[in-house]
């Protein structure tokens, strides 16, 4: 009867060890599940986000002029940057980003005085070279900033310079419509910048 009894014993315990265990699956597939939504929700409120910047055209003068130049910067941008520059938005241009020698060549090539334009020593880190930038020119004086870049990127380059005491101002080429994948692309970017990076 004992021998019995112990038996049944443990089989209700294993039979409640496997219930806590499929329970605790249920919770954490829940938990999962939550946290993905939240993810997708935040990566879509990003993107209508850098989608509403990317059409918004604040251009007004400044302190300082800064181009944010991906690797290969593309035509559109180019002349844009070239537009803005002439329009003498500012006393003083920096260009930041892996395309940074680039477009300064370029800018050179349109015609832009030689001592006009500063580059920023190209790297991959744009997040980084552009903080360093913001603060650069806030310790020299400046307390606003035009930035000219990618539209996609563009609520980005604006929180990164904010967030170091500069008033920003974004100026994303005209007609330059970035697609879905590129605004969650750049809302990916925004969420990680905002959240680990800064």
């Amino acid at each position: 009867m004992a021998h019995e009894q112990g038996i049944e014993v443990e089989m209700v315990g294993a039979a409640g060890g496997v219930a806590g265990w499929r329970h605790a699956r249920r919770q954490a597939g829940y938990a999962v599940s939550v946290l993905l939504v939240i993810t997708l929700i935040a990566l879509l409120v990003g993107a209508v986000a850098a989608g509403l910047q990317a059409r918004r055209d604040e251009a007004r003068s400044a302190d300082v002029l800064l181009i944010v130049a991906p690797a290969l910067p593309s035509p559109a941008l180019i002349d844009h940057a070239f537009e803005i520059y002439r329009r003498r938005y500012a006393p003083g241009v920096i260009i930041v980003g892996a395309g940074s020698e680039a477009l300064r060549v370029a800018l050179l090539e349109r015609g832009a005085p030689e001592g006009t334009l500063q580059a920023a020593r190209p790297t991959e880190a744009t997040v980084v070279a552009l903080q360093e930038v913001a603060r650069s020119a806030r310790s020299a004086g400046a307390a606003s900033a035009l930035i000219v870049g990618d539209p996609a990127e563009m609520l980005l380059w604006l929180k990164i310079v904010g967030d170091n005491g500069l008033s920003a101002y974004g100026a994303p080429p005209r007609g330059v419509a970035p697609g879905p994948v590129a605004l969650l692309r750049a809302s990916g970017q925004y969420w990680r910048y905002a959240l680990i990076q800064r």
